[in-house]
């Protein structure tokens, strides 16, 4: 039978005994070996339309114990569950957080477009941590998947999310693999919707880069509601999977929620030829994402097309990805594995070379020098190619760093239209920063001596 059907037979039999104190408390005790709160398992019999957007999971625990206490036929588990299904989601789940989360809710590391549009990186554990706290909601109104149906004994249609298992199965198992891809996740705090005494659903602290979600709020999933899913079962079986996930958060009417999702769902059908092309040659996201994770790029690298100054990111993702892609060529998983092993290590050699550069005084040294700047590491990217291909030691990549004078004043970067006359790099610096790593020579890396060449 479908598990939507159980969501449906689940509210009638909570409708019927909701008044029934004897059998809620039975039910109770019952859900105590699971962790689950009291208070939580009220609300259900208080809101039952609530039952509506609980994991599948929690849908299981509260149907096994209430068919239990009620006998009732329709709630059966085993109608609606394999024998594997109740064996995954009863060795696994997980009740209710020892340290719940509520709002007000504070971000950390956003920029901001504008006043109603800011972006940043999440964990994967942040998000399952905002799901299960009840953080997050589902607006019919803004969102598609839906589905109708009519409560039985009841003349009224209402709508539920309508959630494809497959595709949750799917990204599930994408991320077990560390292959799912970091796409961005909507939310929008629903405009009107607090309880904060200055009407303010965010407040952007510009010198923190915090965003705060304040008391009240309605934190609408505009897009990402399946793969939230995912990253909520796949972490309750596993821990360990951390990922990372570029979030966007918007503060938008109804209307204008409605006209987002409409534009961001609006797009021309790729044929399946294509779809398995793109994916098959973009192994830098993978290799991208390792870094992220694996070496000293974590929490260094912006989801934004762009880093201000006085930020402490060091390189924004599309510029990482694009001159992986570009330079490495990478087609296939196992060198995309072999390649973010080597780049771990080449960022890490460098990073370690340079702390004050790239590991604590980045927005500083950025103001006078180019060292740590975003365009920068098409060329360093490119290095680390030359280096690899040219057999020279990881440990002389001090030295050929050290060589190079970063500082802005140097009139090599205008030579090689790298910045203007302003000293800024120039929009367009890509192709001149990659024909200055390519130019340097690196003849005398190869060997024993690094004496006798002036810095460049």
């Amino acid at each position: 039978m479908e598990k939507n059907e159980l969501r449906e037979n689940l509210i009638e039999v909570v409708t019927k005994i909701k008044e029934d104190r004897k059998l809620i408390n039975k039910i109770k005790s019952g859900l105590k070996q699971y962790k689950i709160l009291p208070g939580k398992i009220q609300s259900y019999f208080y809101n039952t339309e609530l039952l509506l957007d609980v994991d599948i999971d929690l849908v299981y625990i509260l149907t096994e114990q209430i068919y239990s206490a009620t006998g009732s036929p329709i709630l059966n588990p085993k109608k609606y569950f394999t024998v594997r299904e109740i064996k995954e989601i009863k060795t696994n789940f997980v009740g209710d957080v020892e340290n719940p989360i509520r709002l007000p809710y504070t971000f950390k590391n956003v920029l901001k477009g504008t006043e109603d549009d800011f972006i940043l990186y999440i964990q994967a554990s942040e998000l399952k941590q905002l799901f299960e706290n009840g953080l997050l909601q589902y607006n019919p109104e803004t969102q598609r998947e839906m589905r109708q149906i009519r409560k039985k004994g009841i003349d009224e249609i209402i709508q539920i999310p309508k959630l494809v298992e497959k595709s949750i199965k799917e990204m599930e198992d994408l991320l077990k693999k560390g292959e799912m891809i970091g796409t961005i996740i909507t939310f929008n705090a629903r405009l009107g919707s607090t309880d904060h005494e200055t009407g303010e659903e965010l407040i952007y602290d510009e010198e923190e880069m915090t965003l705060t979600v304040t008391e009240g709020t309605l934190l609408d999933v505009l897009d990402g509601f399946h793969r939230i899913n995912a990253i909520v079962r796949a972490l309750r079986k596993d821990s360990s999977l951390e990922s990372m996930f570029k979030l966007n958060i918007l503060h938008l009417g109804k209307a204008m929620a409605q006209q987002y999702f409409k534009q961001l769902n609006t797009t021309n059908s790729v044929g399946k030829g294509q779809l398995k092309k793109v994916g098959e040659s973009r192994q830098a996201d993978f290799i991208a994402k390792q870094l992220q994770y694996n070496s000293e790029f974590r929490n260094k690298v912006a989801a934004s097309d762009m880093i201000a100054p006085a930020s402490n990111f060091l390189v924004t993702f599309n510029t990482l990805t694009d001159a992986i892609d570009e330079v490495f060529k990478i087609e296939d998983k196992p060198n995309a594995i072999i390649t973010a092993n080597y780049l771990s290590e080449f960022f890490n050699e460098l990073f370690f070379a340079f702390p004050n550069e790239f590991l604590s005084d980045i927005s500083i040294v950025r103001k006078n020098s180019l060292m740590n700047a975003n365009a920068m590491f098409y060329g360093y990217i490119a290095l680390a190619k030359r280096m690899r291909g040219e057999k020279i030691e990881l440990n002389k990549l001090a030295h050929i760093v050290g060589d190079i004078n970063f500082l802005r004043e140097n009139t090599v970067w205008e030579e090689y239209d790298i910045v203007n006359r302003y000293k800024k790099i120039s929009a367009r610096a890509k192709k001149q920063i990659y024909t200055f790593f390519y130019d340097l020579d690196l003849t005398k890396y190869r060997g024993g001596g690094l004496d006798g060449q002036k810095t460049i």
